[in-house]
């Protein structure tokens, strides 16, 4: 049994009370078991420690704190970065932080952290000065942006869709330094987005509610390449799937692969369990709340909680009740009862003991994340400004590496 550790925020990194070391061991053997299976991150860690690339190099990063990013942070770090980093909200494992900052690395936040407190890490994170951002769902680019202004950056990656949309919406033509984003890669849609996403959704699902797949009726609100892998994953498990995509392209590549596609209107009375994973803010706003049967279940797996309208859920609601610590009931003023799961948060990461993605899977996205910032560091200077893909060489590179770890001949 280990002591609790209390953290409080001081306007630098967290800081750690702690009776004893147990605490921070649970977070180190995390980090250790995924280690040994990112092979390939492995061997850019030890690339970079003979190098040295990013000697000099502030890297403000805000990424989920889990035992994977860690191995990220500790191969930056190998190569010479000062290492500032925050998580999402709900996502941080609070062993992991507290283990990363044993080791030298500064982390801002904690898993019980709600949207304002994300935000004052976001805030602490850019006093850093950071020289290279890498972000997940634009809260830093877009803060640095509003309030710092971008002298001493030399470049930002980006891992999400939701933070792609709002630099290439939102923030177009506010960055004079180029942004790769990660999601763009042909990599990441295919074995992160889709079988990692969709695997460790479905699995988050079964453990949260311990509920069966099988004849299940799920509606799954967007359909790119995490939605895809989800619908696929939930078929093949046995799962009733209809699709709710609003592009009428990937509607089409939808329909032919086999899915019913409509409307959310039109799924309120077939859908038992609502999955959004669309990237964009209200999927399901307060007249579809209002028309869902009793019992329908809501579980979010895009980078916010914003997807669904929890405002108007919390609002209408007479009454709400903790069924567990990872489900709340919400009882309408007709009588039924609607269940969110993980406060809307990421439902792969967000529940209690929630792994995130496979580690083959993140082993390759964080391979590109490092690369990329290699990229940047080395051709920054003759690269276009703002949002723009993963260099093809990083590409290649990347996959030529997990063939050989995965496929070996």
């Amino acid at each position: 049994m280990y002591d609790v550790i209390l953290w409080r925020n001081e306007g630098r990194a967290l800081t750690s009370e702690v009776q004893g070391k147990e605490f921070i061991d649970i977070g180190k053997k995390a980090i250790r078991w995924a280690q040994m299976n990112m092979r390939s991150l492995q061997q850019l860690t030890e690339a970079f420690q003979q190098t040295k690339p990013f000697s000099g190099l502030t890297i403000g990063m805000c990424l989920h704190v889990e035992p994977k990013t860690a191995i990220l942070c500790k191969a930056l770090q190998a190569g010479g970065a000062r290492m500032v980093v925050t998580g999402s909200p709900g996502t941080t494992r609070d062993e992991v932080a507290a283990a990363l900052m044993d080791e030298g690395i500064m982390v801002y936040g904690q898993k019980a952290d709600g949207r304002e407190e994300h935000m004052q890490n976001i805030h602490h994170v850019l006093s850093h000065r950071p020289n290279i951002l890498m972000d997940n769902g634009a809260d830093l680019t877009r803060t640095l942006i509003q309030h710092y202004g971008t002298e001493g950056l030399i470049g930002c990656t980006e891992e999400t869709t939701t933070g792609a949309n709002l630099l290439r919406e939102d923030l177009r033509g506010a960055f004079p330094v180029p942004v790769i984003v990660i999601n763009d890669s042909p990599l990441k849609k295919v074995i992160e987005n889709e079988h990692g996403v969709g695997q460790t959704v479905i699995e988050g699902f079964m453990r949260t509610t311990n509920l069966i797949v099988p004849t299940r009726r799920f509606v799954v609100i967007g359909y790119g390449t995490c939605g895809r892998g989800i619908a696929r994953y939930l078929r093949n498990l046995g799962g009733q799937v209809v699709v709710v995509e609003r592009d009428p392209i990937v509607g089409l590549e939808a329909a032919l692969d086999g899915f019913r596609v409509a409307a959310l209107e039109d799924t309120l009375e077939f859908g038992q369990v609502f999955i959004t994973v669309t990237g964009r803010p209200n999927a399901i706003v307060k007249a579809h709340l209002d028309n869902m049967q009793d019992g329908a279940i809501l579980a979010n797996a895009g980078h916010f909680s914003w997807e669904i309208d929890l405002a108007a859920l919390r609002a209408e609601a007479i009454c709400m009740e903790r069924i567990s610590a990872d489900i709340e009931q919400f009882i309408m003023p007709d009588g039924r009862r609607i269940m969110l799961l993980t406060k809307g948060e990421m439902l792969n990461l967000a529940q209690a003991g929630g792994g995130g993605n496979p580690l083959e899977t993140m082993d390759l996205g964080f391979s590109l994340q490092a690369l990329s910032v290699l990229y940047l560091v080395n051709h920054h200077a003759h690269m276009s400004t703002g949002p723009q893909p993963v260099p093809h060489e990083v590409n290649v590179e990347v996959a030529s590496t997990m063939l050989r770890l995965l496929s070996p001949q």
